[in-house]
């Protein structure tokens, strides 16, 4: 499974560092990080291991997993919607670095741009779109403030 273009995209020129895939069902973004010189945690319930990443199985929606603060270059959350975890991924991103979050726009973890957008107020959008499947939102943390 490839990863999802966008990310690609915008992660293309990003030097690599410290990187958390929440929610990374079969791994794909991590598995793709990891090859491009990331240094990659991944966590889902049911995460495929993988000798170059180092994989958490956990829970979010149990709160079993807490994103350390100001710890990681870049956050993704990808199709996957969890409201409460938003901060904790804010929080999570050193300053300059980047959130990816996608979700479906339709169902139980339905989600808009408009709620990223609101979750991460200040950010500096890398990329972004939404239609009527899923949306996403990719940004860069400031580094002051």
């Amino acid at each position: 499974m490839n990863p999802a273009p966008e990310l690609v995209a915008a992660l293309a020129e990003i030097r690599a560092g410290r990187a958390l895939d929440l929610a990374c069902g079969r791994g794909r973004h991590a598995f793709w990080l990891s090859q491009h010189g990331w240094d990659v945690m991944a966590v889902d319930q049911a995460a495929t291991p993988d000798a170059a990443v180092t994989i958490v199985i956990a829970d979010l929606e149990a709160h079993v997993f807490t994103v350390q603060p100001a710890a990681w270059d870049l956050i993704i959350c990808w199709l996957y919607w969890q409201s409460d975890l938003m901060p904790e991924i804010a929080r999570g991103v050193l300053p300059g670095g980047i959130v990816a979050v996608a979700g479906r726009t339709t169902g139980r973890f339905a989600t808009s741009l408009s709620l990223y957008r609101e979750h991460f107020t200040g950010w500096t959008e890398l990329a972004s779109g939404e239609n009527e499947i899923r949306t996403f939102l990719i940004a860069r943390k400031p580094v002051t403030g």
